[in-house]
């Protein structure tokens, strides 16, 4: 299932926060957070990797596009970093502990996104996430 699949499939059963960790997109993880509301989605990027933001920030337009065609409105994107070093981090940790989490399979398609973040990997079959709702 696809990025875009996914985040419909979640407007169908009601989701409405969801927050992902993306591993293998560059040397440090990308912290998703995901905020449905009816059919509109806002959508945060967390990763203390420069150029990794730099790439995702560039890709909101073609994300707004690829949602579009899910029936959803990208509302909001933001791009920053995640924190892992600071001293917010075991706050984040507690709160992720403290949320009932369900896992779900999501694939990471570069060939939809178009967006290779490491020149020298190619392909995200079969790498999934967790889902906390």
């Amino acid at each position: 299932m696809q990025v875009a699949e996914q985040v419909s499939y979640w407007v169908s059963q009601n989701v409405q926060n969801a927050e992902l960790k993306l591993d293998g997109l560059g040397q440090s993880p990308v912290e998703v957070s995901i905020s449905l509301q009816g059919n509109e989605a806002q959508i945060s990027f967390r990763t203390d990797e420069a150029a990794t933001r730099d790439v995702l920030q560039g890709a909101g337009a073609q994300l707004k596009e690829m949602l579009l065609r899910e029936g959803l409105v990208l509302t909001g994107v933001s791009v920053g970093g995640s924190g892992s070093g600071q001293a917010d981090g075991g706050q984040r940790r507690d709160r992720q502990t403290a949320r009932q989490g369900v896992t779900a399979p999501l694939q990471v398609a570069r060939a939809e996104t178009g967006v290779n973040l490491r020149g020298n990997r190619t392909g995200g079959a079969g790498r999934s996430v967790d889902l906390f709702v």
